[in-house]
């Protein structure tokens, strides 16, 4: 397990981050308006390749600026994507993990689930409804001659 941290000022590029690509939808706060970047990182720092994405997004994004300054939480909504579309342009892999993390964390909140009006709960035990099995589907499948070798 991962015991490095990062600096309030990565968490708060994080959490900045991670707003521009989950933004908030009506009464539904951004990803990072949910206060999720730190979950973000706890569930980095368990996995290796999680933490490496990880930093190297948030390491990216705090260089990020058209004058280098890594002011990225101050910049404007079209610089702040820009730098992110970089940053997946320059480390795609890294980026791609980044954002798998993001999006699962997202979408196990429950707010999510309400919001989506999902159920959020697995098929089992309670199973999901299926219509009745239909014996007719098989029908021109029992007319065909074997097409293999009896052995």
């Amino acid at each position: 397990m991962i015991t490095s941290n990062l600096s309030e000022s990565d968490v708060n590029v994080l959490s900045t981050a991670m707003d521009r690509v989950v933004p908030a939808v009506d009464d539904l706060p951004g990803a990072g308006g949910m206060g999720l970047a730190i979950v973000v990182v706890e569930r980095s720092r368990a996995d290796e390749r999680f933490w490496n994405a990880l930093t190297t997004v948030v390491n990216a994004l705090s260089s990020a600026g058209s004058d280098g300054s890594g002011e990225f939480a101050s910049m404007s909504g079209d610089e702040q994507d820009d730098a992110l579309r970089a940053v997946e342009m320059s480390e795609p892999a890294a980026f791609a993990l980044w954002l798998d993390v993001v999006f699962t964390i997202y979408y196990m909140q429950p707010a999510v689930h309400k919001r989506l009006d999902w159920h959020g709960r697995s098929p089992q035990p309670v199973g999901n409804e299926m219509p009745p099995w239909d014996e007719s589907v098989l029908s021109k499948i029992r007319q065909r001659e074997p097409f293999w070798r009896k052995v």
